[in-house]
């Protein structure tokens, strides 16, 4: 969710692709809203601040991360054409550690003190959330939007594997995008057992389908469609719809509340065909830089907002009206956000650089 995105044609000189930038924001706004205006209040008792009614209009934001994922798969796919393993690890620990373990501090801070009594971490819990590998140590997010974050590591993790085998033999990214499709179909033809709940794990079959399109998504982008890549893109598009409505009945059990097949169906072949009009380049008259600041607000926004907004939240609420509350929450994300893209993480990685 960190990436930045640079494109460039075969053909063409290299350029920008600022929907990307767009898209990304797009995503985090409406996941943040999604946490404000509805999961919040509606399980877990996170903040006492409700929005009973508007809340069903925002409940969906959660598919911002599907989203994201969608756009990841793109961005790897394009970052690896040279098939460089160093280059790849490097940029990769670059745009995600720093800035995460600013938040992640910035998090922890103002959950010891002034997170209690629904809000408790431990150093214990600190340490274990600077390797972003927390789930392998036992220990719980220090924020609960990170787990998107171990997903997205697993992903970097099958990238690197592809990488070093090309070390050894070069192998196309088609090979790897047909037996990793192949894995995300087992479900229809498997049962649990130790071996496929271990694959299952490993290459994160729940969300892989999503990670492939957008890698098909790239490889359009960069050598135009064929036949393969439309077969292999609506097989995606069926395994994620049938994943995005298979987890209904966690959603409804959680918050309950009805959630829509057809609204969840729909959002995603919007994703869907959002990444192809980019990958057909059908999309330039939105191709504007200024969508850049705002991209850079993505990866920080999403790090911040839910702890520390449920906490704020929840020390305010008596005092202030609901929708003043929420409006100055969000523009105080937004603009503590810019701070740590424009100021601070700039400062970091030139001394990480040197």
């Amino acid at each position: 969710m960190g990436e930045t995105v640079y494109i460039c044609s075969q053909m063409l000189e290299s350029k920008r692709i600022y929907q990307i930038d767009l898209f990304r924001f797009i995503a985090a706004s409406a996941v943040m809203f999604y946490h404000y205006m509805y999961r919040g209040a509606a399980a877990g008792n996170m903040s006492l601040l409700r929005f009973d009614g508007i809340g069903d209009y925002v409940k969906y934001g959660y598919l911002g991360v599907d989203l994201f994922f969608i756009i990841s798969g793109f961005v790897i796919a394009f970052s690896i054409k040279h098939l460089s393993l160093r280059k790849f690890c490097y940029s990769r620990f670059k745009r995600l550690y720093p800035m995460y373990w600013i938040c992640l501090l910035l998090t922890f801070v103002i959950t010891y003190f002034f997170g209690a009594p629904r809000y408790y971490v431990t150093f214990s819990q600190l340490l274990a959330n600077v390797t972003m590998t927390q789930k392998l140590w036992g220990q719980g997010d220090v924020d609960g939007a990170y787990w998107s974050l171990y997903v997205e590591l697993k992903f970097y993790l099958v990238i690197v594997l592809f990488l070093i085998l090309n070390q050894f033999k070069r192998v196309g990214l088609d090979y790897l995008v047909y037996f990793w499709l192949l894995l995300s179909s087992l479900r229809f033809f498997f049962g649990p057992s130790e071996m496929y709940d271990g694959l299952h794990e490993f290459f994160l079959l729940d969300w892989s389908a999503y990670f492939i399109a957008g890698i098909i998504c790239c490889q359009i982008f960069l050598h135009g469609v064929k036949v393969k890549h439309v077969i292999t893109l609506l097989w995606c598009f069926y395994i994620s719809i049938d994943g995005a409505i298979g987890r209904i009945h966690w959603l409804e059990r959680t918050f309950h509340s009805d959630f829509s097949p057809y609204i969840i169906g729909t959002a995603i072949a919007v994703f869907y065909l959002l990444m192809l009009l980019v990958s057909f380049k059908k999309l330039q008259f939105i191709n504007s830089s200024r969508f850049v600041k705002i991209g850079m607000l993505t990866y920080p926004l999403y790090l911040i907002h839910q702890h520390i907004g449920f906490i704020i939240f929840n020390q305010l609420y008596p005092y202030i009206n609901k929708y003043v509350l929420l409006s100055a929450v969000v523009m105080l994300m937004l603009a503590l956000a810019y701070f740590l893209s424009d100021r601070i993480e700039p400062w970091i990685v030139k001394r990480f650089k040197n």
